[in-house]
């Protein structure tokens, strides 16, 4: 298989959406504690493009932390949350993915292009496993205070339960401690996964998997 193959990354764009999070919240720019006011365009009954994907369940003019938005990005892939966030952070979701893309180059990935806040199908937006893994070395590398969010099993939002997509968590014999899952019909199963063995830190990223236990097997 091809690492540099370009894939759609379908909720994996989430990891640069937290990264973004995690740069602004180690710049000062905002905090865990801001309280931010949920706008109408991160309401999923009022955007058709939510529809049957994951979500925070947000309705417009809730006030929720960002410590809370951030764990349903991450634990829940909530597509809302990650509008809420890019909304609080950049002003809109154009200007995030703008920041988006700063990053991809700051980091040399050259097989990443983001067009969306949240990773639902989108022309033009693509990524490869390589890229991925590179993203999950610069999480935790640059913003391990974010990354700590990703080995968290669950969290309680508005009374529910939330847990954390990424079923390895669970697996004590692997030492897993992030990062992400995604999937949609174009992109198939995707994983990129953390794990520690003694000093050494192992990522592994797999794309385009035909089901989520294929792509854990791999």
């Amino acid at each position: 298989m091809n690492a540099d193959a370009r894939r759609d990354p379908a909720s994996l764009t989430k990891m640069m959406t937290s990264y973004v999070i995690g740069q602004s919240i180690k710049a000062g720019k905002i905090t865990p504690n801001d309280m931010v006011t949920v706008g109408q365009d991160a309401w999923a009954t009022g955007n058709p493009v939510f529809k049957g994907s994951s979500l925070m369940f947000l309705k417009p003019g809730d006030r929720v932390a960002v410590s809370e938005l951030n764990r349903g990005i991450i634990l829940q892939s909530g597509n809302d949350a990650c509008v809420a966030m890019a909304d609080y952070v950049a002003g809109s979701q154009d200007a995030f993915v703008g920041l988006m893309n700063n990053y991809v180059n700051a980091l040399g990935l050259k097989n990443t292009h983001f067009g969306t806040v949240h990773g639902l199908d989108a022309a033009g937006q693509f990524s490869s496993a390589r890229d991925m893994a590179l993203i999950g070395q610069a999480l935790i590398r640059d913003v391990p205070e974010e990354y700590a969010t990703y080995k968290e099993k669950e969290f309680t939002f508005n009374n529910i339960r939330q847990t954390n997509r990424n079923g390895l968590l669970w697996d004590t014999s692997l030492n897993v401690d992030g990062i992400k899952t995604g999937h949609t019909e174009s992109a198939g199963y995707n994983l990129v996964a953390s794990a520690t063995e003694g000093q050494m830190r192992l990522i592994s990223a797999v794309m385009g998997g035909h089901t989520y236990k294929a792509v854990k097997l791999k």
